[in-house]
């Protein structure tokens, strides 16, 4: 580690807006829960008000989701001139188009205007989400995260099958990584609609992919979760962390539709009806996802973390207490260390390495974006075992073998406990 001491980088979410259609396929959510869904409330914490995530909107503009499919050319230019808007950007695989509007532009009142639009399903504002996570400089030369997890007695079992694969909806990976390159299969680049490979110019997609899966006993760099499973990159964020909604449903779709069978979402944000349409549509196809409760240190829900189904991951600290950052709440499944955890990092030039004081190649991040990606890992061990599992079953595994901490049972801080590889893979 350069004895530099690096800049503490606070983080706001990353639970993005997604939009798509379910008409074709609709579903009971209770098909989708454990019984493990239903949590008591108790907490060790002292402030039981619920906050909700909010976020801010990019450059006034408004996600419009069509009833069926999305009309022709001719005719979004002309539904654009209706509400004033302009074309900006179309998902047809999505049904969405964004709509951008001038900064003096009230866009509440367009987006109820749109909404009453017989061609629309409907309308919101396009939120604006960033990667989660803190930069840490330990003391420590080494992290115990994957001691903390018991994932070597897991590996003793298995170390994950190939044929597993965990989807990183993040901010690509770096493909030529020697801990990461022969772990990879082909990923997606959401935001050049396929024209470019799902290069990372941030870091963080890199360090939650190296969490999850960096291959092991190749005498360098550390070793991954699931050191087995094939990791599939997604690139739905720009170099700063940031990104819209119809991007990351774009990315969910095409993962699930690729055969990834978890989804590792190490962001969040507000409850939108786009979001959780994506989020239901992965359940719905039998995969598991996994998502970090944020970094806020308070009692506020962000999605898709709070949605039943989902497997949410607060953190702990090396020495298995509740880190100070790790959100809490009565919809957190389980937690994992997410302190001093050390993973692949750009070999290159990216956003982490040139402003933030980040050492190319391997280094230490702290955060719930760290601690999502060590359980995610976990699902692919779990999974390769049984393969057959649905993802409430998945979910109700790690609940039911987690270690119990804080208050006995169940508790807002560490909900079911410390994840447990060793008896989850059994």
């Amino acid at each position: 580690m350069s004895s530099k001491k690096k800049m503490l980088t606070s983080a706001t979410k990353l639970f993005l807006v997604a939009a798509l259609s379910l008409s074709s396929f609709s579903c009971s959510r209770t098909s989708l829960l454990s019984s493990s869904d239903t949590k008591a409330t108790t907490s060790s914490s002292s402030n039981n008000q619920v906050k909700v995530k909010s976020s801010s909107v990019i450059n006034n503009q408004v996600v419009v989701k069509f009833s069926s499919s999305v009309p022709s050319t001719s005719e979004l230019v002309k539904f654009g001139n209706k509400y004033n808007g302009k074309i900006i950007k179309i998902y047809t695989r999505l049904n969405i188009t964004i709509l951008q509007y001038s900064s003096s532009v009230d866009i509440s009142e367009r987006i109820k205007a749109i909404s009453n639009d017989s061609l629309v399903q409907y309308a919101e504002p396009n939120y604006k989400y960033s990667v989660d996570y803190t930069v840490n400089d330990p003391k420590a030369s080494l992290q115990n995260g994957l001691a903390l997890a018991s994932l070597a007695k897991a590996w003793d079992i298995t170390m994950g099958d190939p044929k597993i694969i965990i989807a990183v909806i993040d901010t690509g990976a770096d493909l030529n990584h020697p801990d990461l390159k022969n772990k990879i299969v082909s990923g997606y680049n959401v935001l050049t609609q396929g024209a470019t490979k799902p290069q990372d110019d941030n870091g963080h997609g890199t360090h939650a992919s190296g969490i999850a899966g960096a291959e092991t006993d190749n005498k360098i760099g550390g070793a991954g979760a699931a050191p087995n499973c094939k990791i599939m990159p997604i690139k739905v964020l720009d170099a700063h962390g940031g990104g819209g909604p119809a991007d990351v449903a774009l990315g969910i779709v095409w993962a699930v539709d690729h055969g990834a069978r978890v989804l590792n979402l190490s962001l969040g944000g507000p409850d939108t009806k786009t979001f959780q349409k994506a989020t239901e549509y992965a359940l719905m196809k039998n995969v598991v996802v996994v998502a970090a409760m944020g970094n806020d240190g308070q009692r506020v829900q962000a999605y898709p973390a709070a949605y039943k189904g989902v497997i949410s991951v607060g953190s702990v600290d090396p020495d298995s207490k509740k880190s100070d950052f790790s959100n809490f709440g009565d919809w957190i499944s389980v937690v994992a260390p997410g302190r001093h955890i050390y993973s692949t990092m750009t070999t290159g030039s990216s956003t982490m390495t040139t402003f933030e004081g980040i050492q190319n190649n391997y280094d230490y991040l702290d955060g719930t974006s760290m601690a999502c990606p060590m359980v995610a890992g976990i699902v692919g061990l779990v999974l390769s075992r049984h393969p057959e599992f649905t993802p409430a079953e998945v979910k109700e595994r790690l609940e039911s073998t987690a270690r119990d901490l804080g208050t006995k049972g169940y508790d807002e801080d560490y909900g079911f406990g410390l994840v447990n590889a060793s008896k989850a893979v059994l």
